[in-house]
């Protein structure tokens, strides 16, 4: 049974051919994600077909498309409720008929996070954890909860997936939801730039001096020495263990599971990440448990194809 796996991404839409917890064949395009959903489709099905062709395959071995989007998602009605700044115009899109009109298959539709976390606790580094939370760090901050081996979705379909806008400082500054402090606001990549050119020293450091501000050049410049860029890295770290902490308060996980790209420096990072989070957080049973994704979009497409397979299955 071959599912098709599609994640839309804010930088890119990856696709793949599964069976099982196995890619047969994987693929990506370019999202341009701020231009809207539809501009896009024609792609995605052209890469689907091609991705098919490619090992000698056709829609009739397919068993469904299961799709992922970074927004609140109706899981039950196949409906995105909410998305911030990316392919707004799948607000009124109606995903099913798409899918049924073009591909004549069922459709399963799942905010990323969640995917991503079942993909970890199904087949990946979490293999086998049924009470777990998962915190990806990308142009944003993603999160998804789980508790007792089932999904959080929540009545009106945002348990667990809004992690990214816990409030981690109450005088902090306006995220993009409306809220002000939260996580994203304080530390996530998209803020960044602002943040490290409010800095009071910011033109003391070598990152005055470079144009792309992010992640990697925050860590890179801080493993080097520069001092602005290492109290700038201390405050992320700070926020980022208090949103963590938050998570681990809300849902009572015993595995914390950090992804996305930041994570590729998770030797530097994550002992001072868990070594704040586990002084600091209130858990008398015991520690817990931390776990690195070692391919953040292959949790994702890995999800997709478990969701796919338990709707048809059901």
């Amino acid at each position: 049974m071959i599912g098709i796996a599609v994640d839309f991404g804010g930088t890119h839409i990856k696709l793949g051919l599964m069976e099982q917890d196995t890619i047969l064949v994987d693929a990506r395009i370019p999202a341009n994600s701020a231009n809207g959903l539809l501009p896009k489709l024609d792609e995605v099905e052209k890469a689907i077909n091609n991705m098919l062709t490619s090992i000698g395959r056709t829609l009739k071995d397919c068993v469904g498309i299961a799709i992922a989007m970074p927004g609140i998602v109706d899981a039950q009605y196949k409906r995105l409720l909410s998305i911030n700044g990316k392919y707004e115009d799948g607000l009124e899109f109606n995903f099913s008929h798409w899918v049924s009109s073009r591909f004549g298959l069922p459709l399963v539709l799942e905010n990323d996070a969640r995917a991503a976390l079942l993909g970890e606790v199904s087949y990946g580094i979490a293999k086998g954890s049924k009470d777990a939370v998962l915190v990806i760090f990308g142009t944003g901050i993603g999160t998804a909860a789980m508790i007792d081996g089932v999904l959080l979705r929540g009545k009106h379909h945002q348990a667990g997936i809004l992690g990214g806008h816990l409030t981690t400082d109450i005088h902090g500054d306006r995220c993009t939801c409306g809220n002000l402090g939260c996580v994203e606001a304080q530390s996530g990549n998209w803020a960044l730039p602002n943040r490290i050119r409010n800095h009071p020293d910011y033109h003391d450091s070598v990152l005055s001096e470079v144009g792309l501000l992010d992640y990697k050049q925050v860590l890179e410049t801080a493993q080097k020495g520069d001092r602005v860029a290492n109290r700038i890295l201390d405050e992320l770290i700070l926020h980022w263990s208090a949103a963590i902490i938050n998570m681990i308060h809300a849902y009572d996980p015993d595995t914390v599971i950090l992804s996305g790209g930041l994570m590729n420096s998770a030797d530097y990072l994550l002992p001072r990440i868990r070594d704040h989070v586990l002084k600091h957080v209130w858990t008398p049973w015991g520690k817990v448990e931390f776990k690195v994704a070692p391919s953040p979009e292959q949790s994702v497409l890995l999800g997709l194809t478990r969701l796919l397979y338990d709707s048809i299955l059901s």
